[in-house]
């Protein structure tokens, strides 16, 4: 599973092991507004927003007793994270929590991370390690784990408290990223000012 923002969408054509791997996923969902509007005319539905998805899957798994894993952030983000999202769903199953390099990973490293994420008896695996590094994994990962496999990004910072999250009333707005981008400007000032152009020209060619 993928989630295609603007940007994700934006580096398809100039990636080809992007473009392979959200080809090859059992399902893309529109995150953010742009995406989901112009999904809509496809017949899709959306937005649909990671943190949000983050929330409410597990909320969903308690009664079932899903077991979530967190894989990604920076050292202590993806454990604080656990933390939020159990006091957010009491009887919340978090069964590991890791925070791999900022890279690339290896395939070694894929398949020791594979092993440890099967062994902790997850059934869900959260990933943050941005696009398109988080999009990649989730391609590698997926012929080792027999589980839902999420790329989630960001929520890993606004359900770890690192970064604030947007306000609710900017949520499907379209105008969200405006608020990223003042909270954030030097990490997401190219993702903004070349992603979104390239998104738009890239909708237009292909369309």
């Amino acid at each position: 599973m993928h989630l295609c923002n603007a940007y994700t969408l934006s580096l398809v054509d100039r990636d080809a092991r992007l473009r392979a791997a959200l080809a090859h996923a059992d399902l893309n969902l529109p995150d953010g507004a742009p995406v989901a509007w112009i999904g809509r005319k496809e017949g899709t539905n959306g937005p649909v927003r990671g943190p949000s998805l983050v929330a409410d899957v597990c909320a969903a798994g308690v009664p079932h007793g899903l077991g979530h894993f967190f894989l990604g952030g920076a050292p202590g983000v993806a454990e604080e994270m656990g933390r939020r999202l159990a006091n957010y769903s009491p009887g919340l199953r978090v069964v590991g929590n890791v925070s791999p390099p900022f890279r690339p990973l290896s395939p070694p490293e894929i398949h020791d991370l594979a092993r440890t994420v099967a062994d902790s008896g997850a059934n869900v695996l959260w990933i943050g390690l941005g696009t398109p590094v988080q999009d990649y994994a989730v391609a590698e990962f997926a012929g080792l784990l027999s589980m839902p496999i999420v790329p989630v990004g960001a929520a890993f910072d606004f359900w770890s408290g690192n970064v604030t999250e947007a306000p609710v009333w900017l949520h499907g707005s379209g105008l969200e990223w405006t608020y990223r981008l003042a909270r954030e400007p030097r990490r997401l000032w190219r993702r903004y000012l070349f992603g979104n152009p390239r998104f738009l020209l890239s909708h237009l060619r292909h369309k």
